[in-house]
Parts: structure tokens; C-alpha cells; sequence
């Protein structure tokens, strides 16, 4: 809202054949002292066509009687095809002849004064311009606070798809229901709307083996508003299904509401083939183990029949034993080669493999490790049930178990975790436990990146407009709900673009930042401090009463005039024009709300800025400082 224009920015084409009527103009506008003009003269309507064309002026002052032209037969002229006018215009009319205003309000014009040139129709001729041209700044300003939102949006966009990852953000109020999807989904031949316009969502492709596992996962998580892990296959359009890890949060307000659930889908199809085939060559060992172990037997049966036979028996067991140790040998070479740490257990839960990956991660040697108690060495909370052996080894289920925990490495660095152990089954009887576990310290850091952006304006740190309005329509719905009552403020900075002017951007963005910061220390716990955009704040007061919130736009009024910016060795200062309004149990409408703390702000820089403007449920009744 720049309410107040610079010097010599306001350029003014007077169209009048009458000399006596253009001094009469350029006095009444040269006493206004909300901006100054430049004026621009033309004597007949083709003279003053050229100029508005050529010169470009930010509004005309057209007398209608011509010596050539009328007012409409000048404003046909000056239409552009779709029969707008480009430039504002006040029609000037010796009469007040509403044949004459209705043509002219037809063509376009911003308003019409009728020539009398006493002090009223002076006054009126002054405030008509600087009113056209405030309502064309404002249309300029939020037509780039509009642009930069797009930007931002644009941005946040990019970098979501940016991410390997499926990103996608599904309803609280309808379980499945998906309110965002990442194109990335694309991977699977289905084009997003396939998965948006049904209320299941991502389940209407997971396979049917999947199916009730998942279900059950989606629903403790909307039942209790708990965080979401899971693995499942999709089935994609080639008829072919893909396994994928399903993590997901609730996203929350500042106090604490379920907005919406986010998550990201990665494709560990990969993984799960390197499981399987780990899983392959366990059992394949533990057959040659058998079959070695059979065939030692027989040799062993036959050397006490037969001495004749000893050298060949042994030679036999010589080559058994060299073919073990080299099947050990690839069995550990492949384990060494998985990204993921793997660690072997015994049944009292001391280390007895350790793989390159998981030393890397924990910054430990093969030494240093080998023989020692995991539990007790990583300080894992949740070991004791992923290896501890019931007593009297008595038979457990063969399953595998998963867990999220934090890991402590060898300098005290701790490393978040996601776990997946499996049991050694001996003859029927657990023996031990392969632990597989992965870093998910970025994965971590990105969410809560993501979530941050979204709701934070980049520059200063607050709360953006999205946010903001979430917290109004949050306030208003408990001020219906508990008959409380809050207070909305509406903060405008006087003087800014002469900042930005003569500064430069970098200088008002710097002011911007240091202001938000100064007027956040300020405010109270629960209340909220947001940029709109531009130079445009506003503060939501939570359970503040009209006096109190009076007090409060007053001191941050004083603040504001009395903050010394510093730039390029010179002192600058602003000030703010503040609107208030009061949120009850009588108010439903965000957007109605929003307008009349507006509109009170407006009032309040009208009047000269620096000060504060009550719009009451009454009527103008107003308190300025």
C-alpha cells in the first residue's frame, strides 16, 4: 500500500481549451499534499490524443467540450481494441448533466467534477485523482505480491519433483483420500489423476497380498495421529508389482491440530531382491553343511572297515573343507559388498560378523566391535527385544521385526536408525540374529526442511500468508467454540519505497528482516507475528481484549518510528499505519476479517500514517495515536 507517492512521480495530461480552467486544476492539485505533479497541457482533443499516447501520463483530466472533440468522442479515440481506456481519466463537465456522466461513465472513466472551482470542487478534484491513483498503485502492488507467490509456489514445486523419492500429502478427514502427488508417480504408468480423483488413493493398487497389512498401518496411524511406516508392493499399469517404503507424518499446526498427513513413497524393489537372494544363499550354506556333514559321516564309517581307503577318504575331507571355507568365503564377500549394516548376533547378543558398511557407519574397526555386546555398546533402547533369548530356549516364531531407534558410534555421534533383525533358527530353536540397519539422517532433515518452507516466509523468518490464515481460521472457530475474543492487527510501513529507492532491494530487505526479528521479541508467546508480502505485516493477538490490543499497536507504532536503520553510513527511519479488528464468536468469514483490518490500516495511513485504526462492528468510530 504506497499511500503516499515521491516527488514528481504523478504526471498529469490537462486536455482544456479553457486557460483559466487548466490553472485552476494545477493550483487545487499543487495544494494537495499527498503528491506532486507534473502537468502535461493540450489545448484540443487530437493534441491531447497524441500526448496521452506519446507521454504515457499516469491520469488525464478531460474538459468534455472540445474545440474539436467531445469527452466520448475523445474517449472512443482513446480505447484501446477491447475498448478499455489504458490511462485513468476524470471527465471534467461544465454541468452536471447526467446524459453527459452516463456517457462517460459507459466509455470508462474513473470519475467526472463538475466545474465550479470553489473550494469544495476544488478539494473534490484533488481527492478524485489521488484516489484513481492510489486504486491503480494497489493494483500494481498486488499484482507483483501475486507474482512473487507464484514464484515461491514455483519453487517449492521443483524442488519436491527434484526428489528420487514419490511425494504425496493425503487428507485427515477422508482416510486414503490424496490431496497432493509428486510426478514422480508417473514410474508406475499412471497418470496422477488416477490416483486423485479416487478416494483410496494409493491403496486401490497395492497388491492383495499387501492389502490388509496396509490397510491396518493407514488405520492406527488415523486412528491415533501416529507416524506411518510400511512396506508394500504397487502394482503398476504393466501388470507388475514394485515394493516401496511408505513413511509418512502429521503435519501439525503451532498448536498442535492434524492439518494433513505427508509422506514420501521410495521404491525398494532393489533391496528387497538383495534380501531375498541373502536369504537364498543362508539356506543353500545350511544344505551344504548337511550334505558335508553326511558325507564326513560315511568316510568316517568307512575308514574303520577299510585302512586301504584312509588316503582317499581324507583327501575327500581335505576337498570338503576347502569348499566350505570357500562358500564362506563368497557368503561374506556379498555381505561386505551391501550398502546396508549388517551385524550377526549370538543368543546373548555379542557381535560375531560385522560387514564394511556398518564400521563406516559407526566409525568402529572389525576389533573393536567383534565379541562385544551390542546393546551395550551402541546404547540401541530397543536391542533387548530384537536379540535377547527367552529362557530355557524355548521355540519363537521365525519372523522378522523392525524398529526405529538412534545408534551411538564410536565418538559419541549419534546416528538415527531404521532396524530390521532376523532370527537364526537352529534345528527349530533360535540361536541368533542378523541386525540390518540404515542411516536415515537425511531423509529426516529433508522432511523437516520441506515443512518448515512451507509455511515460512523466506526472508524474515515469520509466518507467510498460508500459515497465518490457518491460525485465523483456527482462532475463529475456538472463539465460536469458547465464546473468547482475539484481536487481528494489520501493519503497513510508511516511507518503505523510499527505501527501497534509494537504497536499493538488498537495503529493504535487510530492514524487513531486522524488523520482523525486533517486533517477534517483542510480542507475547502466543501470539503471531506473519509477512504478507511487500512491506505488509500483520499480528494475531490470541485472547486479547480491544484495550489491550490498543496498548499493544500503539508501543509497536512507537517502536517502528523510533528504530534507527542503518545503511551505507546514513540513518534512515519508517514508521507504520496500523488497522485492528476484533475476532469473536460473530465472525466466520476469514476473507471479511482480513478486508476490514485492511481497510482500517487504510484509514490510518490516510490520515498521515504513524498511527492506529479501530474498525468496530459500529461503524468508523476510531482511536488514533
Amino acid at each position: 500500500m504506497n499511500a503516499v507517492f515521491n516527488k514528481t512521480d504523478i504526471r498529469l495530461l490537462l486536455v482544456d481549451d479553457d486557460r483559466f480552467d487548466r490553472l485552476a486544476c494545477k493550483h487545487a492539485l499543487n495544494q494537495y499534499q499527498n503528491f506532486s505533479c507534473l502537468f502535461i497541457e493540450a489545448e484540443t482533443g487530437n493534441q491531447g490524443l497524441e500526448l496521452a499516447r506519446s507521454q504515457q501520463p499516469d491520469c488525464i483530466l478531460l474538459d468534455y467540450q472540445l474545440p474539436d472533440l467531445n469527452g466520448v468522442e475523445f474517449l472512443a479515440e482513446l480505447a484501446d481494441d477491447l475498448g478499455k481506456l489504458p490511462i485513468p481519466v476524470v471527465m471534467l463537465a461544465e454541468s452536471n448533466n447526467p446524459s453527459i456522466i452516463a456517457d462517460a461513465l459507459k466509455m470508462g472513466v474513473s470519475d467526472y467534477v463538475i466545474k465550479g472551482w470553489n473550494w469544495e470542487s476544488l478539494q473534490w478534484l484533488s481527492g478524485t485523482v489521488f484516489h484513481i491513483l492510489r486504486e491503480k498503485q494497489a493494483i500494481r502492488d498486488k499484482e507483483e505480491v501475486f507474482e512473487k507467490q507464484r514464484e515461491a509456489e514455483e519453487k517449492y514445486r521443483k524442488l519436491v519433483e527434484q526428489i528420487p523419492a514419490i511425494t504425496y500429502m493425503a487428507s485427515m478427514e477422508i482416510p486414503g483420500k490424496l490431496l497432493y502427488l509428486s510426478p514422480q508417480i508417473h514410474q508406475l504408468g499412471f497418470a496422477s489423476e488416477y490416483w486423485l480423483n479416487d478416494s483410496h488413493g494409493l491403496l486401490k493398487q497395492v497388491h492383495p497380498d499387501d492389502l490388509s497389512v496396509t490397510i491396518e498401518a493407514y488405520a492406527h496411524t488415523y486412528e491415533y495421529h501416529a507416524p506411518l511406516r510400511c512396506e508394500y508392493r504397487l502394482i503398476g499399469s504393466d501388470g507388475k508389482p514394485r515394493w516401496f517404503l511408505d513413511e509418512a507424518n502429521i503435519v501439525r499446526s503451532q498448536q498442535g491440530e492434524s492439518l494433513f498427513l505427508q509422506g514420501i513413497l521410495v521404491d525398494i524393489t532393489k533391496s528387497k531382491e538383495t534380501e531375498q537372494k541373502l536369504y537364498y544363499y543362508r539356506q543353500h550354506l545350511e544344505e551344504l553343511v548337511a550334505e558335508r556333514t553326511l558325507q564326513l559321516e560315511t568316510q568316517c564309517a568307512r575308514l574303520t572297515s577299510a585302512k586301504d581307503n584312509l588316503d582317499k577318504a581324507f583327501s575327500k575331507l581335505r576337498q570338503t573343507n576347502s569348499d566350505l571355507r570357500a562358500s564362506e568365503q563368497r557368503f561374506r564377500l556379498l555381505l561386505d559388498s551391501a550398502g546396508e549394516g549388517i551385524l550377526g548376533l549370538d543368543a546373548t547378543g555379542c557381535c560375531t560378523f560385522v560387514n564394511r558398511a556398518a564400521l563406516a557407519m559407526l566409525d568402529y574397526t572389525h576389533e573393536e566391535i567383534l565379541g562385544q555386546n551390542i546393546r551395550a555398546l551402541l546404547n540401541h533402547d530397543c536391542m533387548p527385544e530384537l536379540t535377547t533369548v527367552p529362557e530355557q530356549n524355548t521355540l519363537c516364531e521365525s519372523i522378522a521385526r523392525r524398529c526405529t531407534g538412534k545408534f551411538h558410534g564410536k565418538d559419541g555421534r549419534i546416528l538415527p536408525v531404521e532396524c530390521s533383525s532376523y532370527p537364526i533358527e537352529i534345528d527349530g530353536r533360535t540361536d541368533g540374529t542378523v541386525l540390518m540397519f540404515w542411516d536415515v539422517t537425511e531423509s529426516q532433515a529433508l522432511i523437516q526442511k520441506l515443512s518448515y518452507q512451507a509455511s515460512h516466509d523466506p526472508l524474515t523468518g515469520l509466518c507467510n500468508r498460508t500459515e497465518f490464515e490457518k491460525r485465523i481460521s483456527r482462532v475463529m472457530a475456538s472463539a465460536i467454540q469458547d465464546q473468547s475474543e482475539h484481536v487481528l492487527c494489520y501493519l503497513d510501513l510508511d516511507h518503505f519505497k523510499a527505501i527501497n529507492d534509494s537504497c536499493g532491494h538488498a537495503a529493504g530487505d535487510q530492514l524487513l528482516s531486522a524488523l520482523g526479528t525486533e517486533l517477534s521479541s517483542k510480542l507475547r508467546q502466543r501470539d503471531t507475528l506473519a509477512r504478507l508480502g511487500g512491506d505488509e505485516f500483520a499480528l494475531l493477538l490470541e485472547h486479547s481484549m480491544l484495550d489491550q490490543a490498543w496498548s499493544i499497536a500503539n508501543d509497536i507504532c512507537e517502536f517502528i518510528s523510533n528504530f534507527k536503520f542503518t545503511w551505507a553510513g546514513k540513518d534512515y527511519s519508517v514508521s507504520a499505519s496500523i488497522g485492528i479488528t476484533t475476532l469473536t464468536n460473530e465472525d466466520s468469514d476469514i476473507t471479511a476479517v482480513l478486508c476490514a483490518a485492511d481497510t482500517a490500516c487504510y484509514i490510518a495511513k490516510k490520515q498521515g500514517g504513524n498511527r492506529v485504526h479501530i474498525a468496530t462492528k459500529a461503524g468508523d468510530e476510531a482511536l488514533v495515536r
